[in-house]
Formats: structure tokens, C-alpha cells, sequence
């Protein structure tokens, strides 16, 4: 199964516009579709990747992922969204930002202050070398330790993901779209104890600025070209294992 079929229409439109392409440093090659085949000179890697200040889309280098209190506890309270469809989506989630190697913060709630259980293993044992800060405070953008974290990332544009979606992802993804980021909530990462208590709380956030995607934008976004083979395969496995649900070494 080839990555193209995975992509949504406009991503996949997006990847693969025909442009005049930078091929290396140095060389320039015009790429035209003759018949509807394209022909690409050896060792084609696709578009030059876009400065980070200037894609209006998430990259590799302008994008982290965020994510707020996935603690087992708090996942009971979720009524909004079945609770292996949440998990799936969420590691694929993570998997696509350890594939494409952007900054990754992990927050739970309570854990040193009273032993509230920490975040769900199987979720955290995917990002061993994420930034890890728990907290206090339900809105984590008022945890100094949390706001430091997000700016030492250095990164514009937050994919930020939170148990509740009404309570601990609001308000921190509001308080960060007023700080002048960009926040991208993949909403079938998130749920709260009602449907209704879901959709005010992306309500709430979409009118502060905040954008709505589904987790599979992620990486068809921050993969962008089916020339860039270095990491194709890996996220290629993504797609298949936790969108399409299938095992790809039965079918490579």
C-alpha cells in the first residue's frame, strides 16, 4: 500500500504540486508531467523543505507536541470518545513526532503532590526523551516549569493534545494561542466526561484562534513529499498500523 493512498486530497495535492524544484544546492530542474507521468532524475528527494518561519503548515522544524494530563484517572472521565480509539490515536500521534523528531512534552497533574497516578505507560514509554513537568495547576500555562518548557522549545506551532478537552487542554491552548503560538488540537486525541462538555471546549478554543485537525494530519503534513525517503517507511507504518488498522508486514 503506497503513502499516497493514506494522505487525505489536499494533502496529498499539497505534496505533490509541480513546480519548478530545487534539486541539491545548486541545481534548479524544471519537473513536468508528460502523458500524466513525471519523470525525476536519480537520487530525487522531492521540494526543498520550507523555511520554518515561513510554512504556514507544520514542519519537522516548526512544530512540537504537547500533551496534558493522559493519566489513567482522568481517561475514566472520558465519555465523549471510545477509549481505545483515543489510545490508538494518541500513539500514533506520538509515534509520528518521534519519527520526525520534534520537541515532545508530556504534563500530568498531582502526581508529586498527593501520588495522583502518573501518565498512562504505554503512551509515555513512547517519548522516553520527552520533557516531563508535573504540575499544580489545572491551566498549565500558569506552571512557570510548563511555560519554560514551551518556550525552550523554540517552536511556533503547538500540536497540543489534553485530558479534558473543556478543562485542561482549554486553557492552557487558549492562554498559548494569546501568547502568540499557533495551536493545532487533534480532536480524536481528546474527550471529556460529555459530548457536549467536547464540543464547548473546542468551541471555546476555536473562537481564542485555536485550529481543529485530526491526528492523521499530522503526519501526512510533516512528511509533505513521497520523494523524502528517509522517513517515508517509518510513517508509512503509521498510517497502516493506526488509521487504516492493518498489519503492514502482511502486506509489504
Amino acid at each position: 500500500m503506497k503513502l499516497a493512498t493514506m494522505m487525505s486530497a489536499g494533502a496529498f495535492a499539497l505534496a505533490t504540486a509541480l513546480t519548478p524544484l530545487q534539486v541539491g544546492a545548486a541545481n534548479a530542474v524544471e519537473i513536468k508531467t508528460v502523458n500524466g507521468v513525471a519523470s525525476y532524475p536519480e537520487g530525487y528527494q522531492g521540494t526543498p523543505h520550507r523555511a520554518a518561519d515561513e510554512d504556514p503548515f507544520l514542519s519537522p522544524s516548526n512544530a512540537a507536541l504537547i500533551l496534558i494530563d493522559y493519566q489513567p484517572p482522568i481517561l475514566q472521565g472520558v465519555h465523549s470518545i471510545d477509549h481505545d480509539e483515543l489510545i490508538n490515536n494518541t500513539t500514533g500521534l506520538i509515534k509520528t513526532a518521534v519519527i520526525y523528531d520534534i520537541p515532545i512534552i508530556f504534563s500530568h497533574v498531582a502526581v508529586g503532590l498527593n501520588g495522583y497516578a502518573p501518565m498512562i505507560e504505554e503512551l509515555r514509554a513512547l517519548a522516553p526523551d520527552a520533557v516531563f513537568v508535573d504540575r499544580t495547576n489545572v491551566n498549565a500555562w500558569e506552571e512557570p516549569e510548563f511555560v519554560a518548557a514551551v518556550e525552550a522549545t523554540g517552536r511556533k506551532k503547538l500540536i497540543m493534545g489534553g485530558l479534558w478537552t473543556d478543562v485542561c487542554l482549554a486553557y492552557p491552548a487558549i492562554e498559548a494561542e494569546k501568547a502568540g503560538y499557533d495551536v493545532y488540537v487533534p480532536e480524536d486525541t481528546v474527550g471529556s466526561i460529555s459530548q457536549m462538555s467536547h464540543e464547548n471546549g473546542m468551541r471555546r478554543m476555536i473562537e481564542a484562534g485555536v485550529e481543529p485537525i485530526t491526528w492523521n494530519v499530522v503526519p501526512a503534513e510533516l512528511q509533505r513529499d513521497h520523494a523524502r525517503t528517509d522517513r517515508l517507511k517509518e510513517v508509512t507504518r503509521v498510517f497502516m498500523e493506526h488509521l487504516f488498522k492493518v498489519d503492514p508486514d502482511s502486506t509489504w
